[in-house]
């Protein structure tokens, strides 16, 4: 693919993706387009029972509901609005909230409303692309709804946890289900940091050998994708701040504590990132000092090689000149000299050996220049072992 292709691409992606008309009324629900379709999964767990169930259908959520203290319901695609909708008004969910979840991409947040919490933020991916897609997570009494652009496996490690019946999942409320989502995709950063910082390393191991103007291209794209994530960890960290500093009715002392955890490892998903940011304007400088160096050293060669050759022009031209030696005897007698040509160019092959020779003992050419002033300085000879002068 060509890069001008892959730029349309990136632009493309780059592309804010807000699916309602300025003058929409507030609340309404679009489903963006090209929105995946949507599929409800839904698993009702306590202490000693657990139930999963694929295609969910809505009777069945409120079965669930009426039988187990927490049910967990995962949906996926946001092609479906009258299932959005129908959903919402079970779980009694304002549609304010249900229009920021179709609505991406979103500022990652957590909003209190009356009777539920509502985060939202974004799982990145990254194969050579930085990809992301949103995520929102509605807490109220007794269910976790959890909703995402597309199928992926980031809450796999959340249902591998709910399979251990003496585990803390199972045994704690819905709160703590809210804690080990979004600790769940938090967690997904750390992947993708550890491939961004590959991508570094080896674009500075080619800059180093050889820049040219691609890595160059290479270098705006990671910079872009780190400001990216950035701007969404950022806020995230300062949402789980105000979770922990100002906690709301439906988080327990407990999961506070699970809280602060998530919240340092946003910290340090921060600083990581802004280790790249400055990594990747020391690449640049870099990058820049290289090619104006490797520019110098161009001009250095064709500088040297046009000043050999100035002397052997002058020598060259003198002697083309058309002067008749035998109107005056000061007139090109070499001219008529049997010797004349060697001469010339013996004289035009000294003058270049001696200026190569010049700019060698200058160290402009083969080698660092060697000055007097640079070697050691001896010790007078008067100086002590101890480095002191004897009177």
């Amino acid at each position: 693919m060509g890069r001008k292709a892959k730029s349309g691409q990136r632009r493309a992606r780059r592309t804010f993706r807000h699916s309602l008309h300025p003058y929409t009324r507030p609340g309404t629900v679009i489903v963006p387009a090209g929105a995946h379709s949507t599929i409800v999964r839904a698993t009702g767990y306590g202490p000693t029972e657990l139930v999963d169930k694929h295609d969910c259908t809505l009777a069945q959520i409120r079965e669930l509901r009426g039988k187990y203290s927490v049910v967990w319901i995962d949906a996926v695609g946001l092609a479906d609005a009258e299932l959005i909708e129908q959903l919402g008004e079970v779980l009694g969910l304002h549609r304010l909230s249900l229009e920021d979840m179709v609505n991406v991409p979103q500022r990652s947040k957590v909003e209190d409303y009356p009777h539920y919490l509502f985060a939202v933020t974004q799982i990145p991916s990254f194969n050579g692309d930085l990809r992301t897609e949103q995520v929102s997570i509605f807490t109220g009494k007794g269910f976790v709804l959890s909703w995402r652009e597309q199928p992926g496996g980031v809450f796999d490690i959340v249902r591998r946890r709910l399979q251990v019946t003496a585990g803390s999942t199972r045994s704690a409320g819905v709160d703590y289900l809210l804690y080990a989502l979004l600790d769940a995709v938090v967690d997904s950063y750390f992947p993708v940091l550890e491939q961004l910082g590959e991508v570094f390393d080896d674009l500075d191991d080619l800059v180093e050998g050889s820049p040219d103007a691609l890595q160059l291209q290479q270098m705006r794209d990671l910079r872009h994708d780190v400001r990216q994530l950035r701007r969404i960890v950022w806020p995230l960290r300062d949402a789980i701040d105000d979770l922990v500093r100002s906690p709301p009715e439906q988080l327990t002392e407990e999961t506070l504590i699970h809280f602060r955890d998530c919240h340092d490892h946003t910290v340090q998903i921060i600083d990581t990132l802004e280790n790249y940011r400055d990594a990747g304007s020391d690449l640049r400088d870099y990058h820049a000092t290289a090619i104006s160096n490797r520019l110098n050293e161009t001009v250095k060669v064709l500088t040297i090689i046009s000043t050999i050759f100035m002397p052997m022009s002058f020598i060259a031209s003198l002697y083309g000149m058309n002067f008749d030696h035998r109107a005056s005897p000061w007139n090109m007698p070499e001219l008529s000299w049997r010797y004349g040509y060697p001469l010339a160019l013996g004289l035009m092959g000294m003058v270049a050996v001696g200026q190569l020779l010049f700019f060698r003992s200058r160290g402009w050419i083969g080698g660092a220049r060697r000055r007097d002033d640079q070697r050691t300085p001896a010790q007078p000879p008067d100086a002590a072992p101890g480095g002191k002068s004897t009177p």
